[in-house]
């Protein structure tokens, strides 16, 4: 099997490169940005991130939303949330506002070929203050509410 050239800004790590040449493309190598849990709280999120002018596909937002709402086994609810934003790694800061989509779960989606029909709810977060309360399990709820109340 003939490989193509390994390009470190489209394959997110080598695996997924040796993995996605060694397959074939009928199938979705999808790689998680971030988990986030924390024992106590019933929360646990899944993010996906894109910068601003990133597509998402409608592939990615099927296979998220089949996550949504499984139940781990401490009785612990997943959430999965496409997180827009443009981070400036040598500041840790992000540059400009965030926007975040906070998926249906796979069964509540109407129209599956529509890619809004995905979205449950958006929030859109002006400063990393709340961007971090916002993905914190103890702080997630009550940042969601202040961000509602704010628009």
């Amino acid at each position: 099997m003939k490989y193509k050239n390994y390009k470190k800004d489209y394959y997110n790590n080598e695996f997924n490169y040796l993995i996605s040449q060694m397959c074939d493309k009928k199938r979705s190598i999808m790689d998680i940005d971030c988990f986030i849990s924390k024992i106590g709280q019933r929360s646990s999120f899944i993010i996906d991130h894109k910068k601003h002018n990133d597509t998402i596909s409608t592939n990615t937002l099927i296979q998220l939303s089949k996550f949504v709402d499984v139940n781990l086994n401490d009785n612990t609810k997943m959430k999965c949330f496409i997180l827009r934003s443009d981070i400036n790694t040598e500041e840790r800061k992000t540059d400009t506002y965030s926007v975040v989509y906070e998926l249906k779960n796979f069964k509540n989606v109407v129209n599956k070929k529509v890619k809004k029909e995905y979205i449950k709810d958006y929030y859109t977060i002006r400063n990393d203050e709340d961007l971090k309360n916002f993905f914190q399990p103890e702080t997630h709820e009550k940042t969601k509410l202040k961000l509602k109340e704010t628009i």
